[in-house]
């Protein structure tokens, strides 16, 4: 038996199983997508031309119109076919003639939503329309809903059983299972327990002492020991505050269509949530710091870079309520931008309320330094600013004239090309040097010419002169011909922006084949940039740089003067003070009005700064503080609301046993799940306030319950009746997350870097540091897998990145950091299965596990050792004889035989 067949059957039994469970989009999620990721773009983008002006005969606000189409007599959308759909080409800008929107293109996550909506059969809910005009009204039996009502603290139900239960969790869990028919099954080992808390709390593995202690340690608060142990750790906030992160959408770039742009401090907002979770920062502090931390009384630095929740969230019109919303309060409220929520009592009006203070603040720049060092900075930076954009500006002036002039030298250049092309070949400098023309012109030129296909018809004559060897004479009259072609499509081009008549496609195409300007930052590969252009890419800093070599006299002067000045600066300019990426109040914080089915175009009432009407008595009173953002926190984070305290609560349990007793942890409205144990939600969440709003002590009160300690045993009777584990009759076999998988392997590696905080480090090669083959930075190769060297730190502190997605952690479930993510949701596929066997970075974590092993005495001995070290017990005796024998059949075997364990189910899942 080799090592892959050993990884496969390692894998088989658990991967089959869970592939055959499908992923399905309901019906309900589809109407939510749709709601909240492309109503609000369609809203933004597309309604002010196509409702009821109907420009070019389309009206894209409902369905129906979408598949009638416009004057073209081409549907805008084919559900279920995002390729032939003409909504979809000309957001993409892919269309021969549509292009749209004419504000410019959309972010590359806008366009994704719509395609995946288009893909998934194009849902559109019916929905109420909101006129704004007179009041919404919540009826009673909207308000009796059970998310609604004040939490109240049970009676801890009695039980038949009187003997199991450890704590309360526990009598609320078996009276269920006993009104259901079901007995929980035997509890877990005492070495499966101990990994179990240890990855759930700490997100790394027991060392082998660490389970022989526990395994001997038969006093009655022996796990309670360990529980206060893994809360005390460090580690703990790495591994918690991490998830939350996933509520938060951390990255540490923006989402740039154009370019890599990182957070310069980013980092700061991570390490404070990680420190939060570390000091048990009582979680409604924790809410009011992350939405008004500035505002709050106290240690401000204690408070205020938990703003970095909004101060580094994606750029949607929408996003922050919707963040804010379904991360505290587990409600959809920006299904409620374009029409009053079709499920939920959440009007219209609400969702502009909560809006009007989010777009009353502004981004800012916290200063971590003292106040002359931030003035000297931005003194001499702004002066850097000013030198750089006059640089700027002079370059796009003589970029632009340049170009005039070389258009009127097309046919000298068509010419001096067409030496530099087959047959004749000759090199382009002598060519240049004897014509007195630019160089680097005549090799874009003769680039260009032989290109082909080409997107218009106006050089076939030309190639085919070419082909056929015509006469100089020929050619020159064909290239005079083309040079009166291109002067009068520029006059042309100029004419038609300024009357915003269309062009012919063909005409435009050429003009674009001239000045292109504009790389399409999704496509795999830098396209040429036009012949004629040599200025500023957004993409490609500094190429701006060559229409100087056009200069001469007192231009090439200036140029070389403002350059120098410039350099001076830059040379006396000191580095930028740390800082933190939060906001402040805007200067004059303002109501809006509510956007009438979405469109900012067609104003309805205005909508006063308040909080949501379901959560308040009566009329919600109009917040005046500033934005109001002091007046929100405190309004979330009062113990009267309903959903703050019960939506933590059932965060922290989803985590701990895979599913939450609410499942949907994010919506807890019409369309979310029901709670399968709603007393003892409500039980725990006012516990949760009575203590002090201490998380640790609700890990606590949940990890010494005896349903916690479970094992995963298989019951007949008990799967007969709830095959879905929904009343917790055992525990959830649950696979490693990314970040406690790759964590796991470094530390069995003896690599693993336990540094608490710092700056990010990529995971996966940044290939955007690297140059392309003529000089640009490649900004487009998508790194395959982790790497081992110099990034062996916790998988915490990796780079996050909105614009290019950690592959291999995408491969294990991470989740998208564009949007609020819920829950961890755990795949097991044949490319996971691939990465074990073919990744390198798993081949050289075997190789110095198997490094870590060499010094036992014999292979036994390093089987007994590495089995200590990945699972905490000893191998069986099949399991030993079977090793000593794959060993004793391929010398050298050692690196073979540590990847087939670090493969195994054993390794990968927590029992």
């Amino acid at each position: 038996m080799d090592c892959a067949t050993l990884i496969y059957v390692s894998w088989g039994r658990i991967a089959i199983g869970w592939l055959t469970l499908p992923l399905i989009l309901c019906a309900a999620d589809s109407s939510e997508f749709f709601e909240t990721r492309v109503r609000p773009v369609l809203a933004k983008n597309c309604y002010p031309c196509h409702t009821t002006s109907r420009l070019g005969g389309l009206q894209l606000d409902s369905r129906d119109s979408m598949l009638k189409g416009g004057s073209s007599g081409q549907p805008a959308v084919v559900p279920g076919d995002p390729d032939r759909s003409l909504l979809i080409q000309a957001v993409n800008q892919t269309h021969d003639r549509v292009k749209m929107p004419p504000s410019g293109k959309l972010s590359v996550e806008q366009i994704r939503d719509l395609s995946e909506w288009v893909k998934g059969g194009a849902v559109w809910p019916e929905a109420r329309p909101q006129t704004g005009k007179g009041p919404y009204r919540i009826t009673p039996e909207q308000r009796a809903f059970w998310s609604f009502q004040p939490v109240r603290k049970p009676a801890v139900p009695s039980t038949k059983n009187t003997a199991w239960a450890k704590n309360d969790i526990d009598r609320f869990i078996l009276a269920s299972q006993e009104a259901k028919g079901l007995d929980p099954v035997a509890a877990a080992s005492r070495r499966v327990l101990i990994r179990r808390a240890y990855f759930d709390l700490i997100g790394l593995p027991p060392s082998p002492e660490e389970v022989e202690a526990f395994v001997a340690d038969r006093s009655p608060d022996a796990f309670a020991k360990v529980v206060d142990h893994l809360l005390a750790s460090p580690h703990y906030g790495e591994r918690w505050g991490r998830f939350w992160l996933d509520v938060a959408r951390y990255s540490d770039d923006r989402l740039s269509s154009t370019r890599d742009d990182p957070y310069a401090n980013g980092y700061r907002y991570r390490d404070w949530v990680i420190e939060a979770f570390n000091n048990d920062m009582p979680y409604d502090q924790f809410v009011k710091a992350q939405i008004a931390g500035d505002q709050m009384e106290g240690d401000k630095s204690k408070l205020i870079p938990g703003l970095g929740f909004y101060g580094m969230s994606p750029d949607f019109t929408d996003e922050r309520v919707d963040a804010t919303t379904r991360g505290f309060l587990a409600l959809t409220v920006a299904c409620a931008q374009c029409h009053d929520h079709k499920y939920d009592p959440i009007p219209t009006k609400d969702f502009y309320s909560l809006q009007g203070i989010f777009s009353s603040t502004e981004l800012y720049e916290y200063p971590l330094a003292p106040e002359n060092v931030v003035n000297a900075y931005q003194a001499q930076k702004k002066k850097l600013d000013r030198l750089d954009k006059d640089f700027k500006e002079f370059l796009k002036r003589e970029n632009a004239q340049m170009g005039d002039i070389l258009v009127t030298q097309t046919s000298r250049y068509l010419m001096a090309a067409r030496q530099v092309m087959p047959p004749l070949s000759r090199p382009a400098g002598e060519v240049a040097r004897k014509t007195k023309l630019d160089q680097e012109t005549i090799e874009r030129w003769a680039a260009y010419l032989q290109t082909s296909p080409k997107e218009h018809r106006y050089l076939d004559a030309w190639d085919d002169s070419i082909k056929r060897g015509a006469s100089e004479q020929q050619c020159q009259k064909l290239a005079d011909e083309f040079q009166a072609l291109v002067t009068a499509v520029v006059r042309e081009k100029r004419e038609s922006d300024a009357s915003k008549e269309k062009m012919e496609t063909g005409k435009l195409l050429l003009w674009k084949d001239l000045y292109f300007a504009n790389p399409r930052p999704d496509l795999p590969y830098q396209p040429v940039l036009g012949v004629l252009f040599n200025g500023e890419v957004y993409q490609t800093p500094g190429i701006e740089l060559k229409v100087i070599r056009f200069l001469d006299g007192d231009r090439k002067a200036y140029v070389d003067g403002l350059m120098a000045e410039m350099q001076a600066v830059k040379n006396s300019l000191p580095p930028k003070y740390p800082f933190l990426h939060v906001i402040k109040d805007a200067a004059k914080p303002a109501n809006l009005h509510v956007a009438i089915g979405g469109n900012p175009g067609n104003p309805g009432e205005e909508a006063p700064r308040r909080f949501l009407s379901i959560l308040s008595d009566g009329e919600p009173p109009a917040f005046h503080k500033g934005s109001g953002r002091l007046e929100l926190a405190e309004a979330i984070a009062s113990p009267a609301n309903p959903l703050t305290a019960r939506v933590m609560v059932n965060r922290i349990w989803d985590y701990h046993f895979g599913a939450g007793i609410v499942r949907s942890t994010s919506n807890f409205g019409q369309l979310g799940d029901r709670p399968t144990h709603p007393e003892l939600l409500d039980y725990l969440a006012a516990r949760f306030v009575e203590n002090k709003w201490s998380i640790k002590w609700l890990h606590r009160e949940i990890m010494l319950s005896a349903t916690y300690a479970l094992s995963n045993d298989h019951s007949a009777s008990n799967y007969a009746i709830d095959s879905g584990n929904r009343f917790l009759w055992r525990s959830n076999l649950r696979r490693l997350d990314a970040e406690a998988l790759r964590d796991a392997m470094l530390s069995a590696s003896g690599k693993l870097d336990l540094r608490i905080g710092g700056p990010p480090v990529w995971l996966t090669e940044n290939f955007a540091t690297r140059t392309g083959p003529e000089g640009e930075a490649d900004k487009y190769f998508q790194p395959t897998e982790w790497i081992s060297d110099n990034a062996s730190r916790r998988t915490v502190y990796g780079f996050v990145s909105r614009r290019r997605p950690d592959a291999t952690m995408t491969l294990f479930d991470f989740p998208n950091p564009a949007a609020s993510a819920e829950q961890r949701f755990g795949t097991s596929t044949p490319l996971q299965r691939l990465f074990f066997l073919n990744s390198d970075f798993v081949i050289k974590q075997a190789e110095a596990f198997a490094a870590r092993l060499a010094p036992e005495p014999g292979d036994a001995a390093r089987i007994r050792k590495a089995y200590q070290i990945l699972f905490g017990r000893e191998p069986l005796a099949k399991e030993l004889q079977m090793g000593e024998e794959f060993l004793r059949s391929k010398g050298g075997a050692w690196p073979e035989y540590a990847q087939v364990l670090l493969s195994s189910n054993e390794f990968l899942f927590v029992k």
